[in-house]
C-alpha cells in the first residue's frame, strides 16, 4: 500500500530503534545495561494505582471532557501555581496523551505551511518531525558551549517566516536549565518579533541546585505568547499512563480543544484520577526521585568524566558525553558507530547524539541503579581506554 509523501518523509524515532535492538539482544540472553531510555526505573507510587482502581470501580470509563477532567485541571493549576508562583486557571490547561501529543497539538495549532520554528541544538528527537508534520520548517541554531541559549544566534535566525521558538528546559539531552535572565531576553525577543515560545518543560521538577523558570513566570506579556508543555511521565514515574498537558491562554486552549476533539477526544478518565493522586503526593514523590537521581548523577558524572568531556547536568537525568577525541583518533567515525561499538563490545546501550543534532556526542541516562552505572563505566573503560 502506498503511503502519503507526508508520512514517507518522516524519519523513525532513533531512540525507539535503539530500544528495540536492546530488547532483541536481551531475548537472545545477552546482558545489556540499558542507559539509553529516558524512563525512571521506579514504579508509580501505590496510591496512584489505587486511585485508578477506585476510579474504575466508580465507572470512570466513559467519554469525558476533551480538555481533561475538571478535577485534574484544577489540581494541575494549583500544583503549577504553588511551584512556579503563577496564577494559572483550569481554563488555561488542556490534558492530552503525554507531552508528545501535546507537542504535536501545539505545532499543528500554530503553524501554517512554510512557517519556520527556531530550534536550538541539541533538541529532542521528536521535535523536527512534529514541526514537519505540521507543515513547518525547523531552523536549527547552535547553543553555547555549556548548552545554554545563544541568544545572538537565535536573533540572527529570525526571518519573516519565523512563527515560533522552541525551547526545552530542563534540556534533553544536555541537562541544561535555562536561567531567568536568558529566558527574559528570549521573551523580549519574542515580543519584538511577534513570535510564540513553545516551552517543553517535561522535566520541570527534576532540577539540581538551580531555579526552574518557565516563560509563564516572566510577566503577562511573555506568558500570553507562550505554550508550556508538561508531563506526568518523568517526575511521577508514569511513562506508560500517557498523561501530559499544555498551559496557555484560554482562547488558545479553546482552539486546541477543538483540534484534539477530532484527533483523539479525551484521554482515559481513570488515568487522570491517578494523576490527581500524584499531585496530592507530589512533594513526597518528587523529593524521593530527586534524592535518588542526585546520587546517581553525581556518581555517573564522577565516573564518566574520567573518559569523556561532559558538562555537569543541572536538570533531567542525562549526561551528554563528548566523543570528539575518539572521532579524531579514528576509533569511531560518528555517534551511531560509537553507540553500536559500546553495545557490541561493552554491553552498554546509550543513544547517538546524531538523533539530537550533535553527531559528536552520545547520551547516557542515569535511570538505572548506581551498581549498574558503575558496571557500565567499567565495561566502557575497558573498551575505550
Amino acid at each position: 500500500m502506498k503511503v502519503s509523501e507526508r508520512v514517507e518523509g518522516i524519519a523513525p524515532s532513533g531512540s525507539i530503534q535503539i530500544s528495540a535492538q536492546i530488547t532483541n539482544l536481551r531475548s537472545q540472553g545477552k546482558d545489556i545495561i540499558g542507559l539509553n531510555i529516558g524512563e525512571p526505573d521506579f514504579l508509580p507510587k501505590k496510591s496512584i494505582l489505587e486511585a485508578i482502581y477506585e476510579a474504575l470501580k466508580k465507572g470512570k470509563t466513559k467519554y469525558s471532557s476533551v480538555s481533561g477532567e475538571p478535577e485534574l485541571r484544577q489540581a494541575i493549576a494549583s500544583y503549577f501555581n504553588h511551584r512556579c508562583k503563577t496564577q494559572i486557571k483550569p481554563q488555561n490547561i488542556l490534558v492530552g496523551n503525554g507531552s508528545k501529543q501535546i507537542i504535536f497539538n501545539s505545532f499543528q495549532s500554530i503553524l501554517d505551511e512554510g512557517d519556520e520554528v527556531i530550534v536550538p541544538i541539541p533538541y529532542w528527537v521528536t521535535i523536527p518531525e512534529s514541526i514537519k508534520l505540521a507543515g513547518g520548517k525547523s531552523v536549527f541554531v547552535n547553543s553555547q558551549e555549556d548548552f545554554h541559549l545563544d541568544l545572538d544566534a537565535i536573533k540572527n535566525a529570525i526571518t519573516e517566516r519565523t512563527k515560533a521558538i522552541y525551547i526545552n528546559t530542563p534540556n534533553n539531552p544536555s541537562g541544561a536549565v535555562y536561567t531567568r535572565q536568558e529566558l527574559t531576553k528570549l521573551g523580549e525577543m519574542a515580543i519584538a518579533h511577534d513570535l510564540i515560545i513553545v516551552s517543553d518543560e517535561a522535566y520541570e521538577a527534576l532540577t539540581y541546585d538551580c531555579e526552574f523558570v518557565s516563560p509563564l513566570m516572566l510577566g503577562k506579556e511573555i506568558a500570553d505568547r507562550s505554550i508550556s508543555i508538561q508531563s506526568f511521565s518523568k517526575s511521577f514515574c508514569m511513562t506508560g499512563f500517557r498523561v501530559g498537558y499544555m498551559i496557555a491562554k484560554e482562547e488558545f486552549i479553546k482552539k486546541v480543544d477543538s483540534f484534539q476533539g477530532h484527533l483523539c477526544g479525551n484521554i482515559p478518565p481513570f488515568t487522570q484520577y491517578g494523576a490527581i493522586n500524584a499531585i496530592e503526593h507530589s512533594d513526597e514523590i518528587i523529593g524521593d526521585m530527586l534524592e535518588t537521581m542526585t546520587v546517581r548523577k553525581e556518581r555517573a558524572y564522577e565516573l564518566f568524566s574520567q573518559i569523556f568531556k561532559v558538562t555537569q547536568p543541572q536538570g533531567a537525568f542525562y549526561l551528554f558525553l563528548d566523543i570528539k577525541p575518539f572521532i579524531e583518533k579514528g576509533i569511531v567515525n560518528d555517534s551511531v558507530e560509537m553507540v553500536q561499538k559500546l553495545i557490541e563490545e561493552a554491553g552498554v546501550a546509550l543513544v547517538p547524539g546524531k538523533f539530537f543534532g550533535q553527531d559528536d556526542y552520545i547520551r547516557l541516562a542515569f535511570t538505572d541503579s548506581v551498581e549498574r552505572i558503575e558496571q557500565a563505566y567499567k565495561n566502557i573503560k575497558k573498551v575505550l581506554c
